[in-house]
């Protein structure tokens, strides 16, 4: 129970740094496009520079928090993304989305990596598992959220969508404003001091390696089965809702499982799974292999991430916990930047998603070298057990 009371606002942190600064922009794609704000090629271009400021963000978030203060630095990010939702309300063109999708890409990463390390340090070892479960599932959250109300509101009018995500965005920094206060635990300084075991970096590069596997289901995936599929969008959001009930339940799912055959042995496991998904509608797409399709993405796009980070968190010290966390989200955001912009220039080029998901599902495959790998040369028989 206290694992909870202690994990509660990183779930509404992660909800809204990922949630809705990212995931709600994807059933906001088609209506975008037909609305003709944007082409194809252009919303997938801004959804690319969102992931480029994922990686800015997710970059600057340690040394911030050193220099001013975890609880400063959070709740700096939270208006961040307040500013950055409300100013997509004014629909002027493409150049004019790129700043603020940026923006909101950079304050979503410093959410992601700091909220979680200023809650776990008060809480006790046995439940951080648990409580690290709770605080990813805000991904899931937002992603579910977005995909019942985004389309409602951007069918009336699509300033009225991101009017509702700046809302959503602003009640969370009310609901969780007084617990970011202090300067929360120790940042280590910097990405370079000391050097990281194989393991840890090839665990990196696997969650480097998921970055670029689901940004076809990231960023084109409504837009996939709104137009490419003619199911058009009410189609297209029921399957990004069941995306989105899959992240819900991913993070404690993954932790189960992990708890069953060990951190190690779980990560090459969901990475399989994930390739299979996200290869998935290259094959088939009848209407349930759709669904199959985006639950199990959905559940392991913030359940690879709980993993990684609960197997780091096995194999680092407590003082270098931080350090580990941040460079394998920086790796992450580094592998899905190039990632987005090159799918989004092959899409340019090519006219078709299809070959991407084959792409991706590769990247995912590399996942799972990288993670066995990472399990033969640890030596840790905790997760091998």
């Amino acid at each position: 129970m206290r694992g909870w009371h202690q994990a509660w606002p990183g779930l509404l942190a992660t909800l809204n740094g990922v949630g809705l600064c990212r995931f709600a922009y994807t059933p906001l794609i088609p209506f975008m496009i037909g609305s003709g704000v944007v082409t194809a090629t252009g919303a997938g271009y801004l959804g690319a520079a969102n992931v480029a400021g994922y990686l800015a963000g997710a970059g600057l978030a340690a040394p911030l928090g050193e220099r001013l203060g975890l609880g400063s630095v959070i709740r700096a990010s939270f208006a961040l993304t307040i500013l950055a939702l409300s100013a997509c309300i004014l629909e002027g063109g493409f150049w004019w989305y790129v700043p603020w999708r940026f923006l909101a890409g950079a304050a979503g990463a410093v959410l992601m990596v700091l909220a979680p390390s200023f809650l776990l340090a008060d809480v006790e070892p046995r439940e951080r598992g648990r409580s690290g479960g709770v605080i990813y599932t805000g991904v899931g959250a937002g992603i579910a959220l977005s995909s019942l109300v985004v389309p409602a509101l951007a069918t009336l009018n699509l300033a009225l969508a991101w009017a509702g995500l700046a809302l959503a965005a602003l009640l969370t920094a009310l609901f969780t404003w007084p617990r970011w206060r202090g300067r929360g635990p120790l940042v280590n300084r910097g990405l370079a001091t000391g050097r990281f075991t194989l393991p840890i970096v090839l665990i990196s590069l696997a969650f480097g390696m998921d970055g670029v596997g689901f940004i076809p289901h990231m960023l084109f995936w409504v837009d996939y089965i709104a137009r490419t599929l003619d199911r058009g969008t009410t189609a297209g959001a029921l399957q990004w809702l069941i995306f989105g009930l899959g992240a819900a339940i991913g993070p404690g799912l993954g932790g189960v499982i992990g708890d069953r055959i060990g951190l190690g042995r779980a990560l090459v496991l969901v990475f399989a799974l994930k390739g299979f998904a996200v290869l998935l509608p290259t094959i088939a797409t009848a209407t349930p292999f759709l669904a199959l399709s985006s639950l199990v993405a959905g559940a392991f796009t913030p359940g690879i991430a709980a993993l990684s980070a609960a197997r780091l968190t096995e194999l680092v010290s407590p003082a270098e916990r931080t350090r580990a966390w941040g460079f394998a989200t920086l790796t992450f955001g580094v592998f899905q930047a190039g990632g987005a912009y090159a799918m989004s220039y092959a899409y340019g080029r090519l006219g078709s998603y299809t070959p991407l998901y084959a792409a991706g599902a590769g990247f995912e495959a590399l996942g799972v070298v990288f993670t066995l790998i990472a399990l033969v040369t640890s030596g840790d028989r905790r997760s091998q057990r």
